[in-house]
């Protein structure tokens, strides 16, 4: 069980949520999720996040940048990956990184178990 790690999934896609949620949950994290970037934005601020999982591109037009930044000012250290269903030039993923982000993952997942084993070995 790692209950001391925290993990936020931000994402407007309730199927990913719940399937990353549960999966994570299983693996021993606890995990808040938001449908909203702002919804994400307060719980950077209201929780102890150590992993974000966040879709770049929200509906309520927060990006995953946004949510990074806020995110890397109540803890420096906190993991970020960016999932995306958007096929993204590789200039883009590369800027992305250059911002911070530890993880680029493309939706649809190629599988559920390697994703989650990847996301969960950068706060492990």
């Amino acid at each position: 069980m790692n209950n001391s790690k925290s993990i936020l999934i931000i994402d407007d896609e309730e199927t990913i949520v719940d399937v990353l949620k549960r999966r994570f949950e299983r693996l021993g994290f606890s995990v808040e999720t938001a449908f909203r970037g702002q919804d994400g934005l307060q719980l950077v601020q209201q929780k102890d996040i150590d992993l974000i999982v966040c879709d770049v591109t929200l509906p309520d037009n927060v990006d995953c940048i946004d949510v990074l930044n806020a995110a890397r000012k109540q803890n420096p250290n906190v993991r970020f990956v960016a999932i995306s269903g958007h096929l993204l030039p590789e200039e883009s993923i590369g800027e992305m990184k250059n911002e911070g982000v530890n993880l680029f993952i493309k939706k649809p997942f190629p599988s559920l178990k390697t994703v989650t084993s990847e996301i969960a070995e950068l706060v492990t």
